[in-house]
C-alpha cells in the first residue's frame, strides 16, 4: 500500500498539479481537503501519512476562526496525537528569510516554494520526510 498524503491547498490549479505530481511521479495515494476540522480528524486518526499544506488559505475555518496554514501546522504540531506526522509547507512567500521563519513559527518539517516547478524536488522532499518517519517508529 503506498503511502497517504494530505494536500491543503485552495487553488484549484495548484491542487491538480500536486495531486498529479504525487500520484503519477511520487505513487502516492492523496487526499484533498482544505477542511480544518477534517484535517485534524483524519491526522488524528492516523489515516494520512504527510501534510503538504499551503500557508495561504483563503477557506478554511475552525471553531469559527479563520485559519492559515500556519494556524493549522502550530495546531497539529501542538496535539500529542499529530505532532508526529510530517508537515511540508508549500507557499509562494520565498523571500530571503521566510523558510527559516516559518519552519521555526510552526514547528513544521519543511517547506517548498511555489510554483514548484520539480515534481521530483517535491516528491524527494516528501520520500525523505517519510523515510524519517519509518526509522523513528523502527527506533521505538
Amino acid at each position: 500500500m503506498s503511502d497517504r498524503i494530505l494536500v491543503v491547498e485552495d487553488d484549484p490549479m495548484n491542487a491538480k498539479y500536486l495531486e498529479f505530481a504525487l500520484t503519477r511521479v511520487g505513487n502516492f495515494e492523496v487526499v484533498m481537503t482544505e477542511n480544518v476540522d477534517q484535517i485534524i480528524q483524519m491526522a488524528k486518526a492516523q489515516e494520512v501519512d504527510l501534510i503538504l499544506l499551503d500557508i495561504s488559505l483563503a477557506n478554511s475555518y475552525y471553531q469559527g476562526k479563520e485559519m492559515d496554514g500556519v494556524d493549522i501546522t502550530k495546531l497539529l504540531k501542538q496535539d500529542s496525537e499529530t505532532k508526529n506526522i510530517p508537515v511540508i509547507l508549500a507557499t509562494a512567500h520565498s523571500m530571503k528569510g521566510d523558510r527559516e521563519r516559518f519552519l521555526k513559527q510552526t514547528q513544521a518539517d519543511d517547506y517548498i516554494a511555489k510554483p514548484i516547478t520539480s515534481p521530483q524536488d517535491l516528491i524527494d522532499k516528501v520520500n525523505h520526510l517519510l523515510s524519517l518517519r519509518q526509522a523513528e517508529y523502527l527506533n521505538k
